[in-house]
This record gives structure tokens, C-alpha cells and sequence, in this order.
């Protein structure tokens, strides 16, 4: 996936498979640096890391094996469907151009199938490309971004409300012996 102006994301040739020779043998190290050979170096290479040991393990061999390539994992964190979100969002403004291929149907079946479908790959790829093309949205998706701005506002309505001032009665009437039977 690439960035064109204005704001517009290409993708433009998806790899299918997996980069962990020890779950498949399908997707080898050897065809990760094939396709990052045919890049070329100032194609910045990313892939999710899942947490815990193995995810680490597994990055920290991903890492080691494409010295030479600007390559980095991202920790990925919050459910899928959120991770997909700005995504999704920029689907559905225009904001994605898809070169025609042969792999458009396949790509388009697990986009459209998400999240019933059992594999989900491609939902994550998208995701985390879009994610390492703008840093600066820290992981979270658009609707925990405005989830938490909404918060942010209706705290901010909280603390410059004026609170009502307390009633002073004048001493003896009807509602200063309410108040002070309430006191005692």
C-alpha cells in the first residue's frame, strides 16, 4: 500500500501468505526477500507482531532476516473490528484506489466477509498499512478516537457548568426549618 495526493491510499499488489516458515511452509523468509528485493530498499516493509513471546520471537526474526530493508513490527493492539475501522472509513469515501489483477476478487471477498470469514489476513494488512503510513493515529480506530473525544467533551461541559448556588432562607420561614430538620 502506498500514499498518492490528495490523501488517497494505493494498493497495489498484495502478497498472500504467511512469514513464519514453522506455521506454513507456504510464504518462506526466501519469497519475503524475493518480493523485498523486487520492491526495492526505499519500500518500507511492516508486518503486525502479535503479542507475547512467539510474537516477539517471530519479529525479532522477520527483523534479522531483512537486514538491508527498512523493515518494522507493530504491535498490535484493540480487536480486529476496531483496527479496521479507519480502514473501512477510507473505503468508503473514495480514498482507496485498487489496481485491477487477478488477487482483486480474493481481496475484495475477505474485505466484504469480514469478520465472519475464518481467515482474515488481508483485513489485518490493510489495517496495519494504513496504520504505518500515519503513525500518528497510535493504534486506536476511528470510533475509539471519537469515543474518547466525546468523553473529552462532555467532561470538559461538567467542569464549566456553573453549579447552582445554595438558597439562603431567611431565618424562621418554612424552608429554613425544612433545611434545618434535614441538617439535624
Amino acid at each position: 500500500m502506498a500514499t498518492s495526493p490528495p490523501a488517497t491510499l494505493r494498493c497495489e499488489q498484495p502478497k498472500r501468505g504467511i512469514a513464519c516458515p514453522i506455521k506454513r511452509a507456504s510464504f518462506s523468509v526466501p519469497s519475503l526477500l524475493n518480493t523485498a528485493a523486487q520492491d526495492g530498499k526505499r519500500v518500507r516493509i511492516g508486518f503486525g507482531k502479535d503479542p507475547g513471546q512467539a510474537g516477539k520471537s517471530q519479529a525479532l526474526h522477520l527483523v534479522r532476516a531483512l537486514s538491508g530493508f527498512i523493515a518494522a513490527p507493530a504491535a498490535e493492539s484493540g480487536n480486529k473490528a476496531t483496527r479496521f475501522g479507519p480502514f473501512s472509513s477510507q473505503c468508503r469515501v473514495g480514498n482507496v484506489k485498487i489496481l485491477r489483477g487477478l488477487w482483486n476478487e480474493d481481496l475484495f471477498r475477505v474485505l466484504e466477509g469480514f469478520p465472519d470469514l475464518a481467515h482474515d489476513d488481508e483485513v489485518d494488512a490493510c489495517s496495519g498499512a494504513l496504520e504505518m503510513l500515519n503513525p500518528d493515529m497510535k493504534g486506536y480506530g476511528i470510533y475509539e478516537f471519537y469515543r474518547q473525544k466525546a468523553e473529552e467533551l462532555l467532561a470538559e461541559q461538567q467542569r464549566d457548568k456553573p453549579q447552582p448556588a445554595q438558597p439562603t432562607w431567611a431565618i424562621g420561614s418554612m424552608e429554613w426549618l425544612a433545611e434545618q430538620n434535614k441538617s439535624s
